[in-house]
């Protein structure tokens, strides 16, 4: 094989899990890891007051009570 073959994926828990099927040819290979930050670094708290259009508890159980009462017997 003449050109280079470049497989993607992702390297976790020191394993290599390739995005498609392997390609046939062998020679000399390198894995390069680009480190990504982890969205899951905050907790749930840092999701509060990032709304949009802020609700008062009021507000939001009313909504939920009047979408109860839509839905009726179901």
């Amino acid at each position: 094989m003449t050109q280079t073959v470049v497989v993607r994926g992702r390297y976790a828990d020191r394993t290599f899990i390739p995005d498609g099927p392997l390609p046939e040819a062998e020679g000399t290979a390198e894995l390069v890891i680009t480190p990504v930050a982890c969205s899951s670094t905050g907790s749930i708290a840092h999701a509060f007051g990032t709304a949009g259009t802020l609700r008062s508890g009021d507000e939001i159980l009313d909504r939920l009570r009047a979408d109860r009462d839509e839905w009726g017997g179901r």
